[in-house]
């Protein structure tokens, strides 16, 4: 009973913080939809493609491509995650993701949010969270209005205490990424 009281007051903490901030560059916050106000809806379609090498067994990975500018994130039964830092090649960055959840009966959605670093850690960027669904099936979205000379990192948020998720994302618009611990990729 506790943990969904918890539950339920950071999610009141979520929707209070995110409906008082404005949109990520180039959202269009005009709707009457609430929905449509606390997130960026992706569209679906996309694809991720592993590139050779990269283990997708792990907990919590990730492996940039250089040549093509694109971080991949593999996580496989997590709640809440966070890549390490990259840096856009320009003011735009496109998210594709997929994920599952290991029951049919759990909240059937995810956040991706979008964080900049700042004094002494990490800042939230206004507006930056994409939803995603938990069907399996692939979703694209953008990030705008980033500086390029300003380093990021996502966010991977699942809001249950009971089930976890599993799936992937690329971030592509990169030109550089810090690799994860081999204690960053393991955690439980």
């Amino acid at each position: 009973m506790k943990l969904k009281k918890r539950l339920l007051a950071l999610g009141m903490v979520l929707v209070l913080a995110v409906a008082g901030l404005t949109g990520c560059g180039g959202q269009d916050t005009s709707s009457s939809e609430v929905e449509e106000e606390l997130y960026i809806i992706p569209q679906a379609g996309g694809s991720v493609t592993w590139p050779e090498g990269m283990d997708t067994s792990v907990t919590f990975g990730s492996q940039m491509d250089d040549a093509s500018g694109t971080l991949y994130v593999v996580f496989n039964g997590v709640q809440n995650r966070f890549t390490n830092y990259f840096t856009p090649a320009g003011d735009t960055i496109t998210v594709n993701s997929y994920a599952t959840s290991e029951n049919e009966n759990a909240t059937t959605d995810y956040l991706v949010t979008l964080w900049k670093e700042g004094y002494g850690g990490r800042e939230y960027v206004d507006g930056c969270t994409i939803e995603f669904q938990t069907g399996g099936d692939c979703a694209t979205a953008s990030f705008s209005g980033l500086d390029p000379n300003s380093r990021y990192k996502v966010g991977i948020a699942y809001m249950s205490g009971t089930y976890r998720i599993s799936g992937g994302l690329s971030i592509s618009g990169l030109s550089g990424a810090e690799a994860l611990t081999d204690e960053e990729t393991s955690e439980a």
